[in-house]
Protein backbone atom coordinates (compact mmCIF):
# COMPACT_ATOMS: atom_id res chain seq x y z
CA UNK A 1 0.00 0.00 0.00
CA UNK A 2 1.09 3.96 0.17
CA UNK A 3 -0.77 7.42 0.50
CA UNK A 4 -2.97 5.89 2.49
CA UNK A 5 -5.33 4.19 -0.18
CA UNK A 6 -3.05 2.63 -3.27
CA UNK A 7 -2.22 -1.03 -3.36
CA UNK A 8 0.28 -2.70 -5.21
CA UNK A 9 -1.75 -3.28 -7.97
CA UNK A 10 -1.24 0.46 -8.00
CA UNK A 11 2.17 0.12 -10.13
CA UNK A 12 4.08 3.19 -8.70
CA UNK A 13 3.08 1.86 -5.23
CA UNK A 14 4.12 -1.80 -6.00
CA UNK A 15 7.78 -2.65 -5.33
CA UNK A 16 7.91 -4.68 -8.27
CA UNK A 17 7.95 -1.63 -10.95
CA UNK A 18 11.51 -0.39 -8.61
CA UNK A 19 13.22 -3.89 -9.05
CA UNK A 20 15.26 -4.44 -11.67
CA UNK A 21 14.54 -8.39 -12.24
CA UNK A 22 10.58 -10.00 -12.00
CA UNK A 23 9.23 -10.93 -9.05
CA UNK A 24 5.91 -12.08 -7.81
CA UNK A 25 4.22 -9.70 -4.80
CA UNK A 26 2.70 -12.46 -2.36
CA UNK A 27 2.58 -9.42 0.44
CA UNK A 28 -1.18 -9.08 2.15
CA UNK A 29 -1.71 -5.80 3.98
CA UNK A 30 -2.53 -5.88 7.49
CA UNK A 31 -0.51 -9.42 7.62
CA UNK A 32 1.73 -9.87 11.21
CA UNK A 33 4.53 -12.15 11.26
CA UNK A 34 1.87 -14.94 12.51
CA UNK A 35 -0.31 -14.40 10.26
CA UNK A 36 2.16 -14.70 7.30
CA UNK A 37 3.85 -18.45 9.03
CA UNK A 38 0.53 -19.47 8.99
CA UNK A 39 -0.36 -19.12 4.83
CA UNK A 40 3.04 -19.81 4.02
CA UNK A 41 2.73 -23.40 3.03
CA UNK A 42 -0.97 -22.06 1.02
CA UNK A 43 0.02 -18.75 -0.51
CA UNK A 44 3.65 -19.56 -1.12
CA UNK A 45 4.80 -23.15 -1.91
CA UNK A 46 2.69 -23.21 -4.65
CA UNK A 47 4.84 -20.71 -7.19
CA UNK A 48 8.14 -23.48 -6.02
CA UNK A 49 10.07 -20.13 -5.46
CA UNK A 50 13.82 -20.42 -5.39
CA UNK A 51 14.45 -16.79 -3.45
CA UNK A 52 11.98 -15.31 -0.99
CA UNK A 53 12.44 -12.03 0.01
CA UNK A 54 10.99 -11.64 3.49
CA UNK A 55 9.98 -7.87 5.24
CA UNK A 56 7.74 -8.81 8.10
CA UNK A 57 7.23 -7.54 11.49
CA UNK A 58 5.76 -3.69 11.09
CA UNK A 59 2.24 -5.01 12.12
CA UNK A 60 3.14 -7.08 14.67
CA UNK A 61 5.54 -4.86 16.63
CA UNK A 62 3.43 -1.44 16.38
CA UNK A 63 0.48 -4.31 18.13
CA UNK A 64 2.93 -4.43 21.03
CA UNK A 65 4.09 -8.30 19.83
CA UNK A 66 6.94 -9.05 21.28
CA UNK A 67 10.41 -8.32 19.04
CA UNK A 68 10.83 -12.35 20.12
CA UNK A 69 7.82 -13.81 19.04
CA UNK A 70 8.64 -12.03 15.52
CA UNK A 71 12.15 -13.21 15.72
CA UNK A 72 10.50 -16.68 16.38
CA UNK A 73 8.19 -16.24 13.33
CA UNK A 74 11.13 -15.46 10.78
CA UNK A 75 13.10 -18.34 12.24
CA UNK A 76 10.06 -20.06 11.52
CA UNK A 77 9.77 -18.81 7.97
CA UNK A 78 13.07 -19.18 7.23
CA UNK A 79 13.29 -23.03 8.16
CA UNK A 80 9.82 -23.28 6.00
CA UNK A 81 11.76 -21.92 3.14
CA UNK A 82 14.98 -24.13 3.51
CA UNK A 83 13.17 -27.07 3.35
CA UNK A 84 11.16 -26.53 0.28
CA UNK A 85 14.42 -25.35 -1.20
CA UNK A 86 14.05 -21.98 -1.29
CA UNK A 87 16.55 -19.46 0.10
CA UNK A 88 15.00 -17.00 2.30
CA UNK A 89 16.62 -13.17 2.16
CA UNK A 90 15.19 -11.14 5.38
CA UNK A 91 14.79 -6.99 4.65
CA UNK A 92 15.18 -4.62 7.40
CA UNK A 93 12.61 -2.90 8.94
CA UNK A 94 12.03 0.46 7.70
CA UNK A 95 10.86 3.11 10.28
CA UNK A 96 6.87 4.04 10.82
CA UNK A 97 5.61 7.10 12.04
CA UNK A 98 3.30 6.50 14.63
CA UNK A 99 1.13 10.11 15.08
CA UNK A 100 0.72 9.37 11.00
CA UNK A 101 -0.54 5.98 11.52
CA UNK A 102 -2.89 7.60 14.41
CA UNK A 103 -4.17 9.98 11.79
CA UNK A 104 -4.76 7.98 9.35
CA UNK A 105 -5.92 4.81 10.97
CA UNK A 106 -7.44 6.13 14.49
CA UNK A 107 -4.69 3.19 15.60
CA UNK A 108 -2.22 3.42 18.37
CA UNK A 109 1.47 2.41 17.93
CA UNK A 110 2.07 0.14 21.58
CA UNK A 111 5.40 -0.25 23.09
CA UNK A 112 8.63 1.38 22.35
CA UNK A 113 8.51 0.32 18.61
CA UNK A 114 12.01 2.21 17.90
CA UNK A 115 13.42 -0.45 20.29
CA UNK A 116 11.83 -3.31 19.04
CA UNK A 117 12.09 -2.49 15.80
CA UNK A 118 15.59 -1.82 16.33
CA UNK A 119 15.80 -5.75 17.76
CA UNK A 120 14.50 -7.12 15.53
CA UNK A 121 16.63 -5.64 12.37
CA UNK A 122 19.45 -6.33 14.68
CA UNK A 123 18.99 -10.04 14.59
CA UNK A 124 17.61 -9.71 10.99
CA UNK A 125 21.60 -8.47 10.72
CA UNK A 126 22.79 -11.33 11.54
CA UNK A 127 20.95 -13.64 8.66
CA UNK A 128 20.95 -13.95 5.33
CA UNK A 129 19.84 -10.08 4.60
CA UNK A 130 19.62 -6.75 2.44
CA UNK A 131 19.15 -3.90 5.40
CA UNK A 132 17.15 -2.19 3.44
CA UNK A 133 16.55 -0.26 6.67
CA UNK A 134 19.59 1.30 5.29
CA UNK A 135 18.24 4.04 3.02
CA UNK A 136 16.29 5.44 6.21
CA UNK A 137 19.24 5.94 8.47
CA UNK A 138 19.14 8.57 10.83
CA UNK A 139 15.39 8.77 10.18
CA UNK A 140 13.87 8.50 14.20
CA UNK A 141 10.74 7.92 12.45
CA UNK A 142 9.59 7.62 8.79
CA UNK A 143 8.69 11.31 7.20
CA UNK A 144 4.99 12.41 6.12
CA UNK A 145 6.52 12.75 2.73
CA UNK A 146 7.24 9.04 2.28
CA UNK A 147 4.34 7.57 4.27
CA UNK A 148 1.51 10.10 4.71
CA UNK A 149 0.15 7.44 6.36
CA UNK A 150 2.86 6.49 8.62
CA UNK A 151 3.24 2.66 8.00
CA UNK A 152 3.27 2.18 4.29
CA UNK A 153 6.21 3.65 2.06
CA UNK A 154 4.24 5.96 -0.76
CA UNK A 155 6.75 5.86 -4.07
CA UNK A 156 9.54 7.30 -3.06
CA UNK A 157 10.10 5.23 -0.50
CA UNK A 158 9.46 2.24 -2.47
CA UNK A 159 12.15 2.89 -4.55
CA UNK A 160 14.23 3.74 -2.32
CA UNK A 161 13.99 0.67 -0.74
CA UNK A 162 14.19 -1.34 -3.64
CA UNK A 163 17.34 0.81 -4.69
CA UNK A 164 19.27 -1.00 -2.20
CA UNK A 165 17.63 -4.52 -3.21
CA UNK A 166 18.73 -3.61 -6.38
CA UNK A 167 22.20 -3.05 -5.18
CA UNK A 168 22.71 -6.22 -3.38
CA UNK A 169 20.21 -9.26 -4.48
CA UNK A 170 23.29 -10.90 -6.56
CA UNK A 171 24.90 -11.46 -3.82
CA UNK A 172 21.98 -14.17 -3.77
CA UNK A 173 20.94 -14.44 -6.70
CA UNK A 174 24.08 -14.46 -9.11
CA UNK A 175 22.39 -15.86 -12.24
CA UNK A 176 19.69 -13.16 -11.77
CA UNK A 177 17.26 -12.88 -14.81
CA UNK A 178 16.57 -9.83 -16.49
Amino acid sequence: GGHLSYAPADWEYSYASYLDFPTINLSRSGDTSETMVERFDSDVLPFHLKYLLIMDGTNSLRADVSPQDVIRDLQEMQEKCRENGITPILLTLPPINPDNIRNAFQQDTFGNWQANFREVNDFILTQPHIDTASAFSGMKSMPTDLALDGLHGDWRAKEMIADVINEHIEEFVPDLPQ
